[in-house]
């Protein structure tokens, strides 16, 4: 009876300890971050010619992701003057994403923020606008390493007013 209990006494510490380094090796793992470029815009404004970059860290490849843009505006939006008339009304940027092997693309972006009466297409929280605008569909990142990100103000106007936030996302479809 003794010599039983003594096996079921280490074979319960076994099954523990193999628990607990299934546990360890899960929390080991390296998850990918989804925030490639995030930024607070001083005096909710963005000069002509101010670029933000980032190094976004690819960890497993190949993975596909949705890169998405999210901004915040506000009423004063893209100008404080009035005679900048709705010709300007377009958000435009230049994105370009330089991949580890030195491959890259860039593409200009336009969204049109208001409808064609001149309301924003987004409710109002707290003050701001909040829109989601998707960049790039099912991007392929083949390979690990960092991929370099770089976003153009094409606002003709210099400065472009009224923007308090914008962030760029990767979201993981697969693997």
């Amino acid at each position: 009876m003794q010599i039983v209990k003594v096996c079921i006494k280490e074979r319960l510490l076994s099954f523990v300890a193999l628990i607990i380094f299934a546990l360890s090796m899960v929390s080991c793992t390296e998850k990918q971050d989804s925030v490639v470029l995030s930024k607070d815009f001083q005096g909710e404004t963005w000069g002509r010619f101010d670029y933000l970059e980032a190094t976004y860290n690819v960890v497993k490849a190949p993975m596909t992701a949705d890169v998405v843009m999210d901004i915040d505006i506000s009423d004063v939006y893209p100008n404080i003057y009035p005679y900048h008339g709705a010709e300007n009304e377009m958000f435009v940027i230049v994105l370009s994403v330089s991949s580890p092997d030195g491959g890259s693309r860039a593409r200009e972006y336009k969204f049109r923020l208001r409808d064609s009466e001149g309301n924003f297409k987004s409710e109002k929280v707290d003050g701001y606008y909040h829109f989601e605008l998707p960049l790039i569909n099912e991007m392929s990142f083949n390979e690990k390493g960092e991929y370099h990100f770089k976003v153009e103000n094409k606002y003709s106007k210099d400065p472009l007013y009224g923007i308090k936030s914008l962030n760029i996302n990767c979201l993981q479809i697969n693997n």
